[in-house]
């Protein structure tokens, strides 16, 4: 019995042994280390939901709390078989033994060394986890057990609707996890965003009996540090604070109940602090510097929602860029209502206003975007310049394929594709990309324009939009690596024999109008027609053309424009060089045949025309006078620009002739349609700032002129000069013109220098200084009257005038002094082979009032009695006339009472005395 129980303790004794043997060749032994790996590996693949791989040896601490030690754990990536998901050097665990006795498997208190994650994005979209599936339908109810394998495998084998990641998150949710020298490497090819993770230290702790999760950690990102810290409690409001060296973010929120949905809400905020960076943070060029601010309310519940947020970023120039909106979805970017708003200049220090397109700059822009990025509106798109405002109509739908960073660090947006007008046939459609978004650098568009003529001229007659045909464009723009150039725009009309348009425009800098070329040609049938299709009133023009060609290469630039209307045409040639001084300009504009019949039919169909840009005149003007120039006539644009200002005010034609040195020749051979006019020529001159326009030879009925105008642009931009001569003027016919019924007969000249304020027509007249003067020799006046107020009664009846019936005008000599209004004169001479008439006196128009003295006497006897002087005097308007009835005498100077022997005609005699 004995030996028995001896025996029997000691096969007990040698079974406990060789369990614990076995146990210990089981955890511990080399020889079953292939099959401890395997057993961690099942155990947690089915925890994690993630197939997982032990390289090296797993060993195992037994006690109540037993630890579990796992080396060179792998999670690979089932997308990208090359690249593992997850890499870590040991995995320590602690199993809870009494709850494995009651059939649970619990671990906890986690210790991760060495851990790598990597999250990768090729740049097909193909990623190193697997995205989520959709959740298939809910199934009917008599549906097989063959219909739901069916529908598991079309959704790629599970209905699990998690991303690969949930099940390692909801494994670790209510674990205590410490993780120290943690990598993690997210690089996105598709986005050409890279971060890297490198933190020393990252700690999941369970507290309050497992009803709240803390996080906490540091390291840094992309070299610079970092910092977390969270507090998530089951069920309560949450707070996560985070800094990226200076930039600071905080996501605080408060969960939904399951009733309501479950999900959370959520507002973030974030300070940029040094926007540079925040640019070098996540791996841009730091080109901007300043400070941002987001705050944005969140929404997750099936998807995430940004239901509001503001960003206001501020620049160190002063520039501010605000944006506020909302989206329903942001994984899909679909749903957005984005409001951007840029003030491109410090507040309250606009630039000064343009003078020219060089001068020209952006100062802000507004835009209102809606959609989604896959395809979206702007609803509002308005630019501000320091000279006008250009705001555009609904541009859409568009759609962007991508916004990635560049290998060089510039922020790029791919892909760009808009249209504008009917979405089922869009008039305009482009399509480009932005290689330096943050700058607005390395833009390129191209696209095309094809619509009826209506979408440049909208206010056309319906019955006529057949007749006016379509226009077709095609174009391209980018101002890669420098300025905005227009590489192509080339435009035709078709489907029409009212006008023919044929435009071809290539500018390699838009703001200073360089590498230019741009020709045109305009052909317009029958241009009564033309008006009338748009609706305006018709003028008989006739057929119109137009052809120009321009050129700018580097500092040449030339000009030809060809011009025909009914019978008259004119040519324009231009050449000049605009080198970094004083610009060069020569060029003439002639005419063979100028019909001022047809510039005045012109002026009324410009006139016309004003009314499409706002001038509602529709009556074609009834009085043109000729020799007026028309107004510039603005052509209407696609979309009208602001009341504030327009491109073509930027064109200070005054400010041109103040810097350059131009001469300009004008020819016009024949001119018809005006009696008596018939050629003009002259010549266009400016140089260090004095503006010369002349002399002018005009002929009309008979007469010439000769006329000179001068400016000083820089010293008295204000005042005008003019100076000059005419002659040849027949005197019978100015009389016939007045309405005074003497016959007459002589050849007028005169001279004249004067200036005045070019403020208007009436300040020049009112403010003009100078001198004139008007003379006539060898003529005759069909009356014997000046003969009798000079001769006195008897011997006029015996004068040979008399006899005759006209008298012989021998000179008339008429200086004058002009002075703010006031013309004055000494002697105002008209002599005749007996009588010399000599005047004196003044008129201000201004004041309206005229005193002038004449006395004829016989010629050669300044001493004696002028029998009839005579006044005029009072009002100008209404002025009197007065006899000196007894007649007046002159006083000799002392000492001087005899005529010279070489007297001089048309020189008052009482100057001439010796």
């Amino acid at each position: 019995m004995r030996t028995w129980l001896f025996r029997t303790i000691g096969i007990v004794v040698l079974l406990v042994f060789a369990t614990i043997a076995l146990v210990w060749l089981l955890l511990a032994a080399p020889l079953f280390s292939e099959m401890r790996r395997d057993l961690v590996e099942k155990v947690l693949s089915e925890q994690i939901g993630q197939p997982i791989v032990v390289n090296d040896d797993v060993s195992v601490a037994l006690g109540r709390i037993t630890h579990i030690y796992v080396g060179g754990v792998v999670i690979p990536s089932q997308t990208m078989p090359e690249t593992s998901l997850a890499e870590l050097n040991l995995l320590e665990l602690e199993l809870d033994v009494a709850a494995l006795a009651n059939r649970r498997l619990h671990f906890d208190n986690l210790v991760v060394d060495g851990l790598q994650v990597n999250f990768l994005t090729a740049a097909d979209g193909t990623t190193s986890w697997r995205k989520g599936r959709p959740t298939p339908k809910p199934e009917p109810e008599n549906a097989t057990e063959e219909d739901n394998q069916e529908a598991i495998a079309e959704t790629g084998g599970s209905n699990e609707g998690d991303p690969e990641g949930s099940g390692i998150l909801s494994f670790l949710s209510d674990k205590n996890v410490a993780f120290t020298s943690i990598g993690l490497n997210i690089d996105d090819q598709t986005t050409g965003f890279s971060f890297v993770f490198d933190l020393q230290s990252l700690t999941l702790e369970q507290v309050d009996k497992g009803q709240r999760t803390k996080v906490s950690g540091t390291g840094s990102v992309n070299g610079q540090s970092f910092e977390i810290e969270g507090d998530y409690p089951h069920s309560a409001p949450f707070t996560t604070r985070a800094n990226f060296g200076e930039m600071t973010v905080s996501y605080d929120g408060e969960p939904f109940s399951e009733s309501e949905g479950g999900g959370y809400r959520a507002v973030l905020q974030m300070d940029t602090g040094e926007f540079g960076d925040f640019l070098e943070v996540i791996g841009l060029e730091r080109v901007l510097e300043g400070n941002g601010q987001l705050q944005a309310e969140l929404v997750s519940q099936d998807a995430l929602k940004i239901e509001t947020f503001t960003t206001t970023v501020n620049l160190e120039d002063g520039q501010q860029l605000t944006a506020e909106g909302s989206i329903e979805d942001l994984y899909t970017a679909r749903g957005v209502d984005l409001l951007f708003d840029a003030r491109l200049y410090p507040e309250g220090q606009p630039p000064n206003a343009a003078k020219s397109f060089q001068e020209l700059k952006f100062t802000a822009f507004e835009m209102h975007m809606v959609g989604s990025l896959a395809s979206f509106e702007f609803e509002k798109l308005l630019f501000q310049t320091n000279a006008f405002d250009q705001g555009l109509d609904v541009i859409g739908p568009a759609s962007i394929e991508r916004i990635r960073r560049m290998p060089d660090g510039r922020l790029a947006m791919l892909g760009i594709a808009l249209q504008a007008g009917p979405v089922e046939d869009p008039i305009l459609k482009a399509d480009g990309e932005i290689l330096d978004l943050l700058q607005l650098q390395d833009v390129t568009f191209k696209g095309t324009l094809n619509g009826p003529a209506k979408l440049i001229l909208p206010n056309m007659d319906e019955d006529f939009v057949d007749q006016l045909g379509g226009i077709n464009a095609d174009f391209s723009l980018s101002n890669e690596g420098g300025p905005v150039s227009l590489n192509r725009f080339n435009a035709t009309t078709y489907g029409t024999d009212l006008w023919a348009l044929d435009l071809a425009l290539s500018v390699s800098e838009l703001k200073g109008l360089s590498g230019l070329d741009f020709d045109v040609k305009l052909d317009v049938s029958d241009g009564a027609s033309f008006l009338t299709a748009l609706k305006l009133q018709p003028v008989e023009i006739g057929a119109l053309a137009v052809d120009a060609e321009t050129s700018k290469q580097g500092e040449d630039f030339t000009a030809s424009i060809e011009f025909e209307a009914g019978s008259s045409h004119l040519l324009a040639a231009l050449d000049a060089k605009f080198p970094e001084g004083a610009s060069v300009v020569r060029g003439n504009v002639a005419s063979k045949r100028l019909d001022l019949n047809d510039l005045k039919n012109l002026t009324a169909t410009l006139d016309q025309l004003k009314s499409l840009v706002g001038d509602a005149s529709k009556d074609p003007e009834t009085d043109v006078q000729p020799l007026v120039l028309p107004k510039e006539t603005n052509v209407q644009p696609l979309v009208l620009p602001k009341q504030k200002g327009k491109p073509a005010d930027l064109l200070d034609v005054q400010r041109v002739l103040r810097e350059a040195d131009v001469e300009v020749q004008i020819d016009f051979e024949e001119i018809v349609g005006q009696q008596g006019v018939t050629s003009v020529s002259s010549q266009l001159s400016a140089k260090e700032g004095t503006v010369d326009f002349g002399p002018l030879q005009l002929a009309y009925g008979g007469g010439n002129f000769s006329l000179r105008a001068v400016m000083d642009l820089i010293d008295s931009p204000d005042w005008l000069s003019l100076s000059g001569s005419t002659s040849g003027w027949e005197f019978g016919e100015i009389l016939d013109e007045l309405g005074i019924g003497i016959d007459a007969y002589g050849r007028l000249s005169g001279e004249f220098n004067v200036s005045g304020s070019t403020a208007s027509g009436n300040a020049f007249v009112n403010s003009m200084r100078g001198t004139a003067s008007l003379s006539m020799s060898q003529g005759y006046v069909s009356t014997s009257l000046l003969e009798l107020a000079g001769l006195g009664v008897f011997p006029w009846l015996f004068s040979e005038e008399l006899r005759q019936g006209y008298t012989d005008i021998t000179c008339v000599v008429a200086p004058i002094n002009i002075e703010a209004g006031r013309v004055s004169s000494d002697s105002i001479v008209v002599e005749t082979g007996s009588v010399q008439l000599v005047a004196k006196g003044q008129v201000d128009w201004v004041k309206d009032t005229i005193a002038i003295r004449a006395e004829p006497r016989r010629v050669g006897n300044p001493l004696s009695r002028s029998a009839w002087p005579f006044d005029v005097t009072g009002q100008l308007s209404s002025p009197k006339f007065k006899l000196d009835v007894g007649g007046s005498r002159n006083k000799a100077p002392e000492g001087a009472d005899a005529m010279p022997a070489d007297r001089q005609p048309c020189v008052p005699d009482m100057n001439q005395l010796q």
